[in-house]
Protein backbone atom coordinates (compact mmCIF):
# COMPACT_ATOMS: atom_id res chain seq x y z
CA UNK A 1 0.00 0.00 0.00
CA UNK A 2 1.68 3.79 -0.79
CA UNK A 3 2.08 5.98 1.96
CA UNK A 4 1.96 9.78 1.18
CA UNK A 5 4.05 12.00 3.24
CA UNK A 6 2.94 15.48 3.81
CA UNK A 7 4.83 18.56 3.83
CA UNK A 8 6.32 20.11 7.20
CA UNK A 9 3.72 23.14 6.48
CA UNK A 10 0.88 22.33 7.71
CA UNK A 11 -2.62 22.21 5.18
CA UNK A 12 -5.31 24.68 6.78
CA UNK A 13 -8.83 24.85 5.09
CA UNK A 14 -11.37 27.60 5.97
CA UNK A 15 -14.12 25.07 6.51
CA UNK A 16 -17.42 23.76 7.42
CA UNK A 17 -18.57 19.81 8.05
CA UNK A 18 -20.02 18.36 5.67
CA UNK A 19 -21.25 14.74 5.79
CA UNK A 20 -21.46 12.92 2.55
CA UNK A 21 -21.96 9.46 1.80
CA UNK A 22 -19.90 6.68 -0.40
CA UNK A 23 -20.35 3.64 -1.85
CA UNK A 24 -17.52 1.28 -2.95
CA UNK A 25 -17.72 -1.95 -4.61
CA UNK A 26 -14.87 -4.22 -5.21
CA UNK A 27 -13.96 -6.41 -7.14
CA UNK A 28 -11.86 -9.35 -6.20
CA UNK A 29 -10.10 -9.97 -9.64
CA UNK A 30 -9.14 -6.12 -9.78
CA UNK A 31 -7.59 -6.04 -6.07
CA UNK A 32 -6.08 -9.43 -6.56
CA UNK A 33 -4.95 -9.32 -10.01
CA UNK A 34 -5.47 -12.65 -12.48
CA UNK A 35 -3.12 -14.92 -10.20
CA UNK A 36 -4.21 -17.54 -8.05
CA UNK A 37 -3.41 -16.08 -4.11
CA UNK A 38 -2.72 -18.78 -1.43
CA UNK A 39 -2.46 -16.89 1.46
CA UNK A 40 -3.60 -13.39 1.40
CA UNK A 41 -3.97 -13.17 5.36
CA UNK A 42 -1.20 -11.17 6.55
CA UNK A 43 -1.18 -8.12 3.89
CA UNK A 44 -3.23 -5.21 4.69
CA UNK A 45 -5.27 -4.21 1.41
CA UNK A 46 -6.40 -0.70 0.68
CA UNK A 47 -9.88 -0.29 -0.81
CA UNK A 48 -9.95 3.45 -1.16
CA UNK A 49 -8.26 6.05 0.38
CA UNK A 50 -11.00 5.55 3.37
CA UNK A 51 -11.25 2.33 3.92
CA UNK A 52 -8.36 -1.02 4.39
CA UNK A 53 -9.08 -4.53 4.53
CA UNK A 54 -7.39 -7.53 6.44
CA UNK A 55 -7.66 -11.03 7.02
CA UNK A 56 -6.94 -12.95 10.12
CA UNK A 57 -7.20 -17.21 9.35
CA UNK A 58 -8.43 -17.69 12.78
CA UNK A 59 -7.34 -21.01 12.98
CA UNK A 60 -8.54 -22.32 9.45
CA UNK A 61 -6.54 -22.44 6.20
CA UNK A 62 -5.30 -19.01 4.90
CA UNK A 63 -7.34 -16.92 3.29
CA UNK A 64 -7.07 -17.21 -0.90
CA UNK A 65 -7.56 -15.83 -3.81
CA UNK A 66 -8.70 -17.48 -7.41
CA UNK A 67 -9.40 -15.40 -10.19
CA UNK A 68 -12.37 -17.94 -10.89
CA UNK A 69 -14.34 -17.13 -7.89
CA UNK A 70 -12.86 -14.32 -6.16
CA UNK A 71 -11.91 -14.12 -2.15
CA UNK A 72 -12.06 -18.02 -0.57
CA UNK A 73 -12.39 -17.75 3.45
CA UNK A 74 -12.16 -20.96 4.54
CA UNK A 75 -14.16 -22.35 7.68
CA UNK A 76 -13.76 -24.78 10.84
CA UNK A 77 -17.32 -26.58 11.30
CA UNK A 78 -16.00 -28.17 14.49
CA UNK A 79 -16.23 -24.99 15.97
CA UNK A 80 -17.73 -22.20 13.65
CA UNK A 81 -14.30 -19.98 14.26
CA UNK A 82 -13.19 -19.56 10.27
CA UNK A 83 -11.62 -16.51 8.05
CA UNK A 84 -12.29 -13.07 9.32
CA UNK A 85 -12.22 -10.05 7.18
CA UNK A 86 -12.00 -6.95 8.56
CA UNK A 87 -12.80 -3.71 7.07
CA UNK A 88 -11.15 -0.76 8.90
CA UNK A 89 -12.75 2.77 8.32
CA UNK A 90 -10.21 5.62 8.26
CA UNK A 91 -10.53 9.92 8.09
CA UNK A 92 -13.21 9.89 10.47
CA UNK A 93 -15.41 7.36 8.00
CA UNK A 94 -18.20 5.47 9.47
CA UNK A 95 -19.12 1.77 8.04
CA UNK A 96 -23.37 1.81 7.08
CA UNK A 97 -23.86 -1.04 4.98
CA UNK A 98 -21.86 -3.92 3.80
CA UNK A 99 -23.45 -6.06 0.75
CA UNK A 100 -21.30 -9.54 -0.25
CA UNK A 101 -22.00 -11.51 -3.05
CA UNK A 102 -21.54 -15.11 -3.20
CA UNK A 103 -20.17 -17.32 -6.17
CA UNK A 104 -23.09 -19.70 -5.67
CA UNK A 105 -25.64 -20.97 -3.11
CA UNK A 106 -23.08 -23.64 -2.18
CA UNK A 107 -20.43 -21.24 -1.32
CA UNK A 108 -22.68 -19.06 0.95
CA UNK A 109 -22.61 -20.02 4.26
CA UNK A 110 -23.11 -19.07 7.79
CA UNK A 111 -21.58 -15.48 8.51
CA UNK A 112 -21.33 -13.89 11.56
CA UNK A 113 -20.37 -9.77 11.68
CA UNK A 114 -18.82 -7.31 14.42
CA UNK A 115 -19.03 -4.05 14.67
CA UNK A 116 -16.75 -1.83 16.42
CA UNK A 117 -15.03 -5.04 18.04
CA UNK A 118 -18.56 -5.93 19.73
CA UNK A 119 -20.22 -9.76 19.55
CA UNK A 120 -20.36 -11.60 16.62
CA UNK A 121 -24.00 -11.95 15.91
CA UNK A 122 -25.77 -13.35 12.55
CA UNK A 123 -26.51 -12.40 9.60
CA UNK A 124 -28.58 -13.72 7.13
CA UNK A 125 -28.62 -14.34 3.07
CA UNK A 126 -30.95 -13.36 0.44
CA UNK A 127 -30.26 -16.01 -2.02
CA UNK A 128 -26.38 -15.16 -3.06
CA UNK A 129 -25.99 -11.62 -1.40
CA UNK A 130 -25.63 -11.03 2.41
CA UNK A 131 -26.55 -7.20 3.44
CA UNK A 132 -25.63 -5.96 7.06
CA UNK A 133 -27.38 -2.75 7.26
CA UNK A 134 -28.53 -0.50 9.96
CA UNK A 135 -24.69 -0.10 11.39
CA UNK A 136 -22.05 2.63 11.74
CA UNK A 137 -18.97 1.19 12.07
CA UNK A 138 -16.01 3.70 13.35
CA UNK A 139 -13.00 1.31 13.99
CA UNK A 140 -14.12 -1.56 12.47
CA UNK A 141 -16.78 -4.20 10.54
CA UNK A 142 -16.03 -7.65 10.53
CA UNK A 143 -17.27 -10.96 9.18
CA UNK A 144 -16.49 -14.65 9.80
CA UNK A 145 -17.02 -17.65 8.19
CA UNK A 146 -19.15 -19.57 10.74
CA UNK A 147 -20.25 -22.73 9.11
CA UNK A 148 -20.53 -25.50 11.52
CA UNK A 149 -20.78 -29.35 11.33
CA UNK A 150 -21.65 -30.99 7.86
CA UNK A 151 -18.76 -33.58 6.76
CA UNK A 152 -16.31 -30.91 5.15
CA UNK A 153 -15.55 -27.06 5.85
CA UNK A 154 -17.27 -24.98 3.53
CA UNK A 155 -15.64 -21.61 1.77
CA UNK A 156 -17.14 -18.46 1.73
CA UNK A 157 -16.03 -17.07 -2.12
CA UNK A 158 -16.54 -13.72 -2.39
CA UNK A 159 -16.16 -12.28 -6.49
CA UNK A 160 -17.41 -8.50 -5.25
CA UNK A 161 -18.54 -7.35 -2.65
CA UNK A 162 -19.89 -3.05 -1.77
CA UNK A 163 -19.40 -1.23 1.62
CA UNK A 164 -20.90 2.14 2.10
CA UNK A 165 -19.81 4.14 4.47
CA UNK A 166 -20.07 8.20 5.38
CA UNK A 167 -17.80 10.58 5.44
CA UNK A 168 -17.81 14.14 7.43
CA UNK A 169 -15.30 16.16 5.37
CA UNK A 170 -13.50 19.49 5.53
CA UNK A 171 -15.30 21.37 2.93
CA UNK A 172 -14.15 24.62 1.84
CA UNK A 173 -17.20 27.20 2.11
CA UNK A 174 -19.00 26.91 -1.33
CA UNK A 175 -15.70 27.81 -3.59
CA UNK A 176 -16.96 26.77 -6.65
CA UNK A 177 -19.48 29.11 -6.86
CA UNK A 178 -18.44 31.93 -5.23
CA UNK A 179 -14.57 32.45 -6.41
CA UNK A 180 -12.49 31.57 -9.39
CA UNK A 181 -12.70 28.29 -11.48
CA UNK A 182 -9.63 26.22 -11.21
CA UNK A 183 -11.01 22.15 -11.88
CA UNK A 184 -13.62 21.68 -14.69
CA UNK A 185 -14.34 18.07 -13.53
CA UNK A 186 -14.67 17.20 -10.21
CA UNK A 187 -15.44 13.40 -10.34
CA UNK A 188 -12.18 12.08 -11.70
CA UNK A 189 -10.85 8.86 -13.15
CA UNK A 190 -7.26 9.52 -14.75
CA UNK A 191 -6.77 12.60 -15.10
CA UNK A 192 -7.57 16.65 -13.68
CA UNK A 193 -8.58 19.18 -16.22
CA UNK A 194 -7.75 22.66 -15.45
CA UNK A 195 -9.28 26.00 -16.09
CA UNK A 196 -6.85 27.84 -14.98
CA UNK A 197 -3.10 28.01 -14.77
CA UNK A 198 -1.51 27.70 -11.58
CA UNK A 199 0.62 25.89 -9.30
CA UNK A 200 -1.69 23.38 -7.18
CA UNK A 201 -1.49 20.91 -4.60
CA UNK A 202 -3.51 17.85 -4.31
CA UNK A 203 -4.60 17.20 -0.42
CA UNK A 204 -5.67 14.11 1.18
CA UNK A 205 -8.81 14.26 3.48
CA UNK A 206 -6.21 13.77 6.47
CA UNK A 207 -4.07 16.65 4.91
CA UNK A 208 -1.23 15.05 3.18
CA UNK A 209 -0.27 16.69 0.23
CA UNK A 210 -0.25 13.79 -2.42
CA UNK A 211 0.81 15.35 -5.87
CA UNK A 212 2.06 19.17 -6.64
CA UNK A 213 2.17 20.36 -9.87
CA UNK A 214 2.53 23.38 -12.01
CA UNK A 215 -0.66 23.15 -14.21
CA UNK A 216 -1.78 25.62 -17.63
CA UNK A 217 -5.39 26.38 -18.19
CA UNK A 218 -7.32 23.60 -20.41
CA UNK A 219 -4.28 21.27 -19.45
CA UNK A 220 -4.72 17.76 -18.00
CA UNK A 221 -2.83 16.55 -14.74
CA UNK A 222 -2.26 12.29 -14.62
CA UNK A 223 -3.82 11.22 -11.32
CA UNK A 224 -4.23 7.43 -12.15
CA UNK A 225 -1.79 6.49 -9.45
CA UNK A 226 -3.81 8.07 -6.06
CA UNK A 227 -6.17 5.56 -4.23
CA UNK A 228 -9.49 5.90 -4.41
CA UNK A 229 -11.69 8.69 -2.39
CA UNK A 230 -11.67 12.21 -2.20
CA UNK A 231 -9.32 15.17 -2.06
CA UNK A 232 -9.06 18.82 -2.29
CA UNK A 233 -7.12 20.77 -4.95
CA UNK A 234 -6.00 23.98 -4.06
CA UNK A 235 -3.91 26.46 -6.32
CA UNK A 236 -4.41 30.35 -6.25
CA UNK A 237 -5.89 31.84 -9.34
CA UNK A 238 -5.55 35.50 -10.12
CA UNK A 239 -4.12 36.17 -6.84
CA UNK A 240 -7.28 34.36 -5.39
CA UNK A 241 -6.41 31.40 -3.34
CA UNK A 242 -9.24 28.15 -4.52
CA UNK A 243 -10.03 24.80 -3.56
CA UNK A 244 -12.16 22.54 -4.53
CA UNK A 245 -12.92 19.21 -3.66
CA UNK A 246 -12.64 16.28 -5.86
CA UNK A 247 -13.72 12.73 -5.90
CA UNK A 248 -11.13 10.10 -7.21
CA UNK A 249 -13.01 7.17 -8.60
Amino acid sequence: MKKFYSLVAAVVFAATVNAQTFSVTEVAAEQFGTSTVSDITETVYPIDANLDYSFAANGANNTAFYPADGIRMYSVRATGEGNIMTITPKNGAKITELVVNAFSAAYAPAVTYSVDGGAFVPATWSGTTLTITGIEAATTLAIKNAHTGGSSNTQLRIPTFTVKYDLVTMAVGDVNATKANLVKNTVVSNNILFAAKADVQIVSMNGQVVKSASVNENTALDVASLAKGMYIVTGTVNGQAVSQKIIKK
